[in-house]
C-alpha cells in the first residue's frame, strides 16, 4: 500500500485516538487545578476539614505534569504534622486523604511511593491516639500492632495491573490501525473483517480505562 493512501486511511483513527487522549489529559489537568483552588481557599479561611477533601480530589486527578499535584500532597503532609498531637482525628483524615489520593494516581508505577510509605508508617500511631481520645479501652500496644499490620502492604503497582494497562493501550491502538489498514473497503466502509478490529480497539480501550481507574 502506498504511503499517501496508507496515511489517508490512518489519519482519522490516529486523530481520534489523539483527541481522546488530549481530552482526558486536559480534563484531568483542569479538574486538578480547580480542586486545588477550592482547597487552598478553604485552607486559608480556616476550613481545614473541608480543604482536606478537596486536596484529596486534587491528588485523584493525577497527571504526570499536574501543576498542583505536588502542592496538594505537601499541603496534606503539613496539615497532618500540625494536627498530629492536638487534633489526631484531623491528622488521621489528612493522612488517609493523602494515601488514598496517591494510590488513585497509580498507573504503570506509583507516583510518590515515598509518601505512601510515610503514611503507612505514620498513621498507625495516629490512629491509636484517635482511639484513645474517643474512649477506646483496648490495649494501646495491641492496637498499634494491629494498625501497623493493616498498613504493612506492598507499595506500588501489581504486575497484573501494569500488564492490563499496557495490553489495553496496545490493543486499542492496534485495533484502530488495523481497522484503517485492512478493515475498510475502497469507499472507506467498515468490512466484516474490520468490525473485528473495531471490537479489538473497543475492548482494548475498556481494559486500559479499567486498569488505570481500578488499578
Amino acid at each position: 500500500m502506498k504511503f499517501p493512501l496508507l496515511w489517508q486511511r490512518l489519519r482519522l483513527p490516529l486523530l481520534a485516538a489523539l483527541i481522546v487522549l488530549a481530552s482526558l489529559a486536559a480534563r484531568a489537568t483542569w479538574e486538578q487545578m480547580q480542586a486545588y483552588g477550592r482547597a487552598s481557599t478553604l485552607d486559608k479561611t480556616g476550613k481545614v476539614d473541608e480543604a482536606i477533601d478537596e486536596y484529596r480530589w486534587t491528588l485523584r486527578w493525577y497527571t504526570p505534569w499536574g501543576p498542583k499535584w505536588t502542592d496538594a500532597a505537601e499541603a496534606l503532609v503539613r496539615i497532618a504534622k500540625s494536627a498530629d498531637q492536638p487534633e489526631p482525628m484531623r491528622a488521621m483524615r489528612a493522612l488517609d486523604a493523602l494515601r488514598s489520593g496517591l494510590i488513585a494516581g497509580r498507573h504503570l508505577w506509583q507516583p510518590r511511593a515515598d509518601l505512601v510509605a510515610y503514611v503507612n508508617q505514620t498513621i498507625p500511631a495516629v490512629m491509636v491516639r484517635v482511639a484513645e481520645k474517643t474512649g477506646d479501652q483496648r490495649d494501646k500496644a495491641q492496637l498499634l500492632a494491629q494498625f501497623t499490620k493493616d498498613y504493612a502492604r506492598p507499595i506500588g503497582v501489581s504486575p497484573l495491573t501494569s500488564a492490563a494497562v499496557s495490553l489495553g493501550f496496545l490493543a486499542w491502538l492496534l485495533g484502530l490501525l488495523m481497522l484503517a489498514r485492512r478493515g475498510l473497503d475502497a469507499e472507506a466502509r467498515v468490512t466484516p473483517h474490520g468490525w473485528r478490529w473495531l471490537g479489538v480497539a473497543v475492548c482494548g480501550f475498556i481494559l486500559w480505562t479499567l486498569g488505570m481507574w481500578l488499578g
